[in-house]
């Protein structure tokens, strides 16, 4: 008898642990990333791109406004320098006339083993339950903090 499994698509908790704090930060500078949290970061825009992408400078603007929109909106830049920085870091390749950009493998050894950690991660829903989870953390310290501070004597106040 023989049994086939499908592969599972990644969850946020398989997701790098440099990738998931750069999720539910704000204001990110790609220039001010380190090498690894640059790679991770273009990788997760790139992820978040349709594969097999073949588009005119329009519909990647698009597609890249949708991105720091929702799963990428983490970083502090906008879609014309985003779009720079992943044809320069080779996540796509750009027509000698800068007309149609292809979504492609990075060579860069170092990126194509991110892209191959992301290429399945369903980026929307991944960042979305990260920042549910991390909101949820925040209300219950705080909800913590407001009780502790209830339950404290006022000054002048009988002990």
């Amino acid at each position: 008898m023989h049994t086939s499994t499908t592969p599972t698509q990644p969850t946020a908790a398989d997701l790098p642990p440099a990738l998931t704090r750069l999720l539910v930060k704000e204001g990110v500078s790609l220039g001010c990333l380190s090498f690894e949290e640059r790679l991770m970061a273009l990788g997760w825009v790139w992820a978040g791109l349709p594969a097999g992408l073949v588009a005119p400078e329009a519909a990647v603007n698009v597609a890249l406004k949708s991105q720091l929109a929702g799963p990428a909106r983490f970083l502090d830049v906008d879609h014309v320098e985003l779009r720079r920085w992943l044809v320069d870091g080779g996540w796509l390749q750009r027509d000698g006339y800068g007309r149609e950009y292809r979504r492609v493998l990075p060579c860069l050894p170092e990126a194509a083993a991110v892209a191959a950690q992301l290429q399945a991660v369903d980026t929307a829903a991944s960042a979305a339950a990260l920042r549910a989870a991390r909101e949820a953390e925040r209300a219950s310290r705080r909800a913590h903090w407001q009780q502790q501070a209830a339950a404290r004597p006022q000054d002048g106040a009988p002990a």
